[in-house]
C-alpha cells in the first residue's frame, strides 16, 4: 500500500520513501528503527490532505475478487484462494499482506456468490489495514460466443494503530536507547476507524477474449484517525483485458499445446494512474508469466516474473517484483505467493450449464 501526503514538494513523503529510510546507518539499533517507525505512523495519522491507495497484487488473476466482484462463480467448482504479499522484504519493516477468499457460482440465483477477507500490515503491524467484502455477480448469456456478469460488492473496512511495540522519539537517548517515558500529549486519540464501501464490476467473454472493469470504494470511506480533517479512500478504476491463443490449433492433444494469452490492466486511484503489460505461456500443468509494471506519477517501475503450477486439485505460484527504479536504490523487490483449491469436484458433473469465463489462473 503506498501513502502520499499531499504537503510541499520538497515535503513529500510516501512508503517508497519511507522504507529505505529505516536502513540508513543513524538508525542501527532497534530502539531507533523503531522511534522512526512511531514518527511516521503518527504523521500519516494526522498530516492533512492525505490519501491512500490500495494494495496492489501482482498475480491479479489468483485473487479475481480483489481484482473484480464480477468474477465470483466464474469457475466450475467451489474455490478457495490463498494470497501472501512480502513487499521489499530486505527491510526491517517490510509491508505484508494477507488474502483469503471464497466463490462459487449458484444455479438458483443465476450467479455468484464471492466472500474476501484481505489484511495489510505495515511497519511490522504497527499499522493493520482489514477489509470484510462479499460481492454477488449475476451470469447473463447473451449468445453462444457473448457472456456478459456485472457485479455489485459491499464492503467493511478497518484501519488501526498499534502502539504496543513501539518507542517513540521522545524516549530515545541517543548514548543509552530507549530510557524515557513517553509524553502522549498530541498523539492521536482515535487508534481505530472503520467504515462502509461499495464497488461495482463487470466482465464480459467474447470467443477467446475477455474484458474486464471495476470501480472501487465508490463510498469513499474516511479512514482518518483525525476526527477533525478527512482521509477519504478515493474511487479506483480498473480496466483489464485479454484474450488466449492455442499454438497448433485445439487437436485432440490440446492439454499438450502451448497456449499464449497475453493480457493488459490499468488501474487509476486518486493521482495514481499505472499500467501493466505481460503474457502468460501454459503447456500442460505448467504456467509462466512475465510482466511490466509502470507507474506513472511515482516512477516506479518493475519486471514481474511467475511461474506456476495447476492440476485439477490445486494450483500454486510464486512471483517476483524486480525494481527497475532509481527511486528504491536497494532493490528489495517483492515476493508473492498464490495457492487455490476447488471444492466438492463431482466428476459426473464437470459440464455445467454456466460457460466459465476464461481468463488466466493467475
Amino acid at each position: 500500500m503506498f501513502w502520499v501526503l499531499k504537503l510541499k514538494p520538497e515535503t513529500l513523503f510516501n512508503s517508497l520513501i519511507i522504507s529505505p529510510v529505516l536502513r540508513i546507518g543513524v538508525f542501527n539499533t532497534e530502539s531507533m528503527k523503531k522511534a522512526l517507525l512511531a514518527f511516521c505512523v503518527i504523521f500519516l495519522g494526522t498530516v492533512l490532505n492525505s490519501f491512500a491507495q490500495d494494495i496492489r497484487f501482482s498475480q491479479f488473476y489468483a485473487n479475481k475478487l480483489y481484482l473484480n466482484p464480477a468474477l465470483a462463480g466464474s469457475t466450475n467448482s467451489a474455490n478457495v484462494s490463498l494470497n501472501y504479499r512480502n513487499q521489499w522484504p530486505n527491510l526491517d519493516l517490510p509491508y505484508v499482506t494477507y488474502s483469503v477468499s471464497f466463490d462459487n457460482f449458484y444455479e438458483a440465483i443465476n450467479g455468484g456468490i464471492g466472500i474476501m477477507l484481505i489484511q495489510d500490515d505495515q511497519g511490522d503491524g504497527a499499522l493493520k489495514t482489514t477489509t470484510f467484502a462479499g460481492m454477488y455477480s449475476f451470469y447473463l448469456r447473451i449468445n453462444d460466443d457473448l457472456i456478459v456478469r456485472p457485479a455489485l460488492e459491499a464492503a467493511f473496512m478497518q484501519k488501526k494503530v498499534d502502539w504496543e511495540n513501539l518507542v517513540f522519539p521522545d524516549q530515545v537517548s541517543p548514548i543509552y536507547g530507549s530510557i524515557f517515558p513517553h509524553n502522549t500529549n498530541g498523539d492521536p486519540v482515535t487508534r481505530s476507524k472503520d467504515g462502509w464501501d461499495f464497488s461495482l464490476g463487470a466482465m464480459a467473454y467474447y470467443k477467446n477474449f475477455y474484458f474486464g472493469a471495476t470501480a472501487h470504494h465508490l463510498a469513499k470511506p474516511d479512514l482518518s484517525f483525525d476526527d477533525e480533517q478527512e482521509d477519504k479512500l478515493q474511487t479506483k478504476y480498473t480496466f483489464h483485458a485479454g484474450a488466449e491463443f492455442v499454438l497448433g490449433g485445439r487437436s485432440r492433444r490440446y492439454a499438450d499445446n502451448w497456449i499464449l494469452a497475453p493480457a493488459l490492466l490499468f488501474q487509476k486511484q486518486g493521482d495514481f494512474s499505472q499500467m501493466n503489460y505481460g503474457l502468460y505461456a501454459s503447456k500442460s500443468s505448467i504456467v509462466f508469466g512475465l510482466w511490466f509494471n509502470q507507474n506513472f506519477e511515482l516512477n516506479y517501475d518493475s519486471f514481474i516474473g511467475m511461474a506456476g503450477f495447476v492440476t485439477e486439485f490445486f494450483k500454486v505460484a510464486y512471483s517476483y517484483d524486480y525494481a527497475v527504479t532509481k527511486l528504491v536504490h536497494t532493490n528489495t523487490g517483492a515476493h508473492e505467493i498464490s495457492f487455490s483449491f476447488p471444492l466438492g469436484i463431482d466428476p459426473k458433473n464437470r459440464k455445467r450449464k454456466i460457460k466459465a469465463i476464461r481468463s488466466p489462473v493467475f
